[in-house]
């Protein structure tokens, strides 16, 4: 990891000036608000010549055929676990052949073989003017092929502390939670600016719900606080007491596309970043615009993921400050996103780059929720693509986030995804079984360990195997044995590694394991009738 930059502290300088409020000055200067219409409605698309029928369970198998037969109708394919009947029709005569089915009386329903898609392309009808998230130059951060993996959960929520957010706008008010606007002391961090609005979508923009454009993680929500005025101004204190609402107010990660010089005593933020971090948030900030070193505070800080931007052509913008505290980097040059007033607009800046990686962090962060706030930073740095000289340097950092790369890296999982076990003072051992599974379609060899060793927690060999997204019979045995200590909760780490087909590594992944320690288990047998 780089080393943070921090100067001498001087006399306070109570103004914060948003990173991208001069706008104008940085290349892909904002325009006026692209204000969408309402979306069309959407069609659904059917595979012409075909519908699916089901029928009551007291027809069989072979009553079915010799009824679909006698209508004139060809059965296609049959599927005995499920009793679904895929049927080939004149195309044309879908509607017909199903108000038919319909009509009889041994039908449970008949319906069109409706067409689905993969989720990496969702249908935001802006999607394509996304080019930091899939461009045909790949300079992106590979945001489909990450789709196809994990969407992102509503488990997470990104705090964008900024100018606020319209809280009205359609491609965000499903998502947003309970804020605060401490520029003017209320609970409704409306945005009167711009710039936080466009923030979050980058972030969090719902994702192929048909309108506007797609945020890295589809179902994140959005903590609005305002710590920024109409201008772009504010002062470090409200800054500090925005990061303390968002880490006590259930926020997993921070976005603060703002910034100061270094050089001011950020002390106050210091000491809210510091109790962030130990309530296990993620802080991330934008390196500053001016297009020289060092990188500006908050980002500057021990304890925020500092980003650069990159341009289409996957080099550092122009604009973007560097230095020794800069973590990663994320495309930040004409980034297309929601506006307030319910629109959508074209911005630059590092302020853009942020909401990629505080994206990204909230898509790890709802796939793999064991992982710490440490483990999410280093996974996206060691992650990321390699831009500039070799590894870390003063320009790029680690490189410019990949999202493919960081969720393939996490993609083996055990269910239940948290195990729990029960013991009481009876000798012996209790032993439970969990799954290994990956949303990877290569083959991952993996082992797992407990990690640290646990007197009461041992894991029956073969502790490894291989996994892949359509193997099911992979296992961990945990055995469990009577702690020494007194009755209570007890928890362990199930460590998992792995190394897909490619050579590609897979984790460190760790799983907490939980045993109840109890005076008695009591076992409720429940009878069995047959008829």
């Amino acid at each position: 990891m780089s080393t943070k930059f921090f100067s001498p502290k001087i006399i306070l300088i109570s103004a914060l000036t948003v990173l991208v409020v001069a706008w104008e000055a940085v290349s892909g200067s904002a325009q006026g608000p692209v204000v969408q219409s309402p979306p069309p409605a959407v069609t659904p698309e059917v595979v012409p010549g075909e519908i699916i029928v089901k029928f009551q369970p007291n027809v069989g198998r072979l009553g079915a055929q010799n009824s679909l037969r006698a209508e004139g109708l060809r059965p296609l394919e049959i599927s005995p676990e499920t009793g679904l009947i895929r049927i080939e029709v004149k195309p044309g005569q879908e509607t017909q052949a199903i108000d038919e089915l319909l009509a009889r009386g041994d039908v449970v329903y008949a319906t069109y073989n409706y067409k689905i898609y993969a989720l990496g392309n969702p249908n935001d009808p802006s999607y394509g003017s996304q080019w930091g998230l899939n461009n045909a130059q790949d300079h992106d951060i590979d945001a489909p092929e990450a789709w196809d993996i994990h969407t992102g959960g509503s488990g997470v929520t990104i705090a964008v502390i900024d100018t606020g957010v319209d809280l009205d706008h359609p491609d965000l008010q499903e998502k947003i939670v309970a804020g605060k606007d401490f520029v003017n002391n209320d609970n409704l961090a409306d945005d009167d600016n711009g710039h936080g609005t466009h923030v979050a979508g980058i972030a969090a923009a719902s994702g192929n719900n048909g309108i506007g454009i797609a945020g890295v993680s589809w179902g994140a929500k959005v903590m609005p606080l305002k710590v920024l005025d109409s201008a772009g101004n504010g002062n470090i204190y409200n800054l500090a007491l925005a990061i303390r609402y968002a880490a006590d107010n259930g926020a997993k990660v921070i976005n603060m596309s703002l910034g100061a010089s270094c050089s001011l005593d950020w002390s106050s933020v210091e000491d809210e970043i510091n109790y962030a971090r130990g309530k296990g948030v993620l802080l991330v900030a934008a390196a500053g615009n001016s297009g020289s070193t060092p990188v500006l505070c908050p980002g500057g800080l021990n304890g925020v993921v500092a980003v650069g931007a990159t341009d289409s052509g996957d080099s550092r913008a122009y604009y973007s400050n560097y230095g020794a505290a800069l973590d990663v980097a994320a495309p930040g040059s004409g980034i297309y996103s929601t506006y307030y007033g319910g629109g959508y607009t074209t911005f630059s800046g590092t302020s853009m780059a942020s909401p990629h990686v505080a994206g990204l962090a909230a898509l790890v962060r709802s796939y793999a929720p064991g992982m710490t706030a440490s483990e999410v930073q280093t996974l996206i740095e060691q992650t990321a693509d390699d831009l500039g000289s070799a590894g870390w340097d003063q320009y790029y950092g680690y490189g410019r986030i990949n999202a493919r790369r960081a969720l393939e890296r996490i993609a083996l999982q055990v269910s239940p995804a948290q195990p729990l076990l029960f013991i009481d003072n009876d000798p012996g051992v209790t032993s439970s079984r969990v799954r290994v599974i990956t949303q990877n379609s290569e083959t991952i060899t993996w082992s797992a360990s407990i990690s640290p060793t646990a007197s009461w927690l041992t894991l029956s060999p073969p502790a490894s195997g291989s996994v892949s997204s359509t193997s099911t019979d992979q296992f961990i045995t945990l055995n469990a044995t009577k702690p020494s200590g007194s009755y209570g909760l007890y928890t362990a780490n199930l460590v998992l590694t792995g190394t897909t087909s490619s050579g590609g590594t897979v984790g460190p992944i760790t799983t907490q394991v939980k045993l109840q320690y109890v005076p008695e288990v009591q076992t409720i047998y429940f009878p069995i009738f047959f008829k």
